[in-house]
């Protein structure tokens, strides 16, 4: 499992979820340099990824990055992505497995909610149901717009095969899974659709957890000094100044090509085990 993290507070809540499922997963690798090592992991086997790099933007909308990291240093044939704000329901990873023996890949659903009110051990046995719903209907086909990484499962061979995701999308706070889910449907069927199953789903708040300020940046502290250029061809506003970027081309984005492809030997990972005790 991959979880990009920027909120040391809510990442223990999903830790927790995931150790009250009735399956639990095989090892959970926190992408962050935010999280403490101290975290509690719940029995669960966790590892945390720190990452530096002097080509790569790190502090500002950097999910792509993180999710790439955890995907290319993982160990095991199949990955699960899911974000640091959502709780984990009790049949997650047993339904996961599930569909994953079957198929390449998956693309689950969130359902809302609010969580205050709940205890952890009430929430995580909630039927979707009691949620709102994020795709209507879920248990359908959709476009690929519907893909969203906070609940995506697949061969990891598979992902890394396709180009993982974009780094054309540092700099921003959404279209990474849409453009990997656009690639991934093309790829495996030759087709634009997508199947967003529920289960299984996640839990999302209906409150929105604020980010932490990173506590690694190889950005500029302060405004940066633009100028206009190029990415691989892509027309973006870059910082002379430090690695940051953004496309400003935004119908590139979705051609179905990968425009910045992760190579990590770009990045430096440190990996810590965190203690089960």
């Amino acid at each position: 499992m991959i979880v990009p993290s920027v909120r040391p507070g809510t990442v223990g809540r999903l830790l927790e979820s995931l150790a009250l499922g009735s399956v639990r997963p095989d090892a959970v690798s926190i992408v962050s340099n935010e999280v403490e090592a101290s975290l509690e992991t719940h029995g669960l086997d966790v590892r945390l990824l720190r990452f530096r790099s002097s080509e790569y933007p790190i502090g500002d909308r950097d999910v792509a990055l993180r999710r790439d990291i955890g995907i290319w240093s993982s160990e095991l044939s199949h990955v699960l992505t899911l974000d640091d704000d959502v709780v984990a329901p009790a049949n997650l990873i047993d339904t996961s497995r599930a569909l994953l023996a079957g198929e390449p890949y998956f693309w689950g659903h969130y359902r809302y909610i609010s969580f205050s009110g709940y205890t952890l051990e009430r929430l995580v046995e909630l039927p979707p149901e009691l949620g709102r719903r994020r795709e209507n209907p879920p248990n359908s086909w959709h476009l690929w717009m519907s893909c969203y990484a906070g609940a995506f499962g697949a061969e990891r061979e598979l992902v890394q095969h396709v180009g993982g995701f974009d780094l054309a999308f540092s700099g921003r706070h959404s279209g990474e899974d849409q453009s990997l889910g656009k690639r991934l449907a093309a790829h495996v069927a030759g087709t634009e659709r997508v199947f967003i199953h529920e289960p299984p789903f996640v839990w999302h708040p209906t409150e929105p957890d604020e980010w932490e300020p990173p506590r690694y940046s190889n950005l500029c502290d302060g405004e940066h000094d633009l100028e206009e250029a190029e990415v691989n061809g892509l027309p973006v506003a870059s910082c002379r100044r430090c690695p940051w970027f953004v496309a400003t081309d935004e119908s590139r984005l979705f051609s179905g090509d990968v425009l910045v492809p992760f190579d990590p030997a770009a990045v430096e990972v440190t990996v810590e085990r965190l203690s089960t005790a």
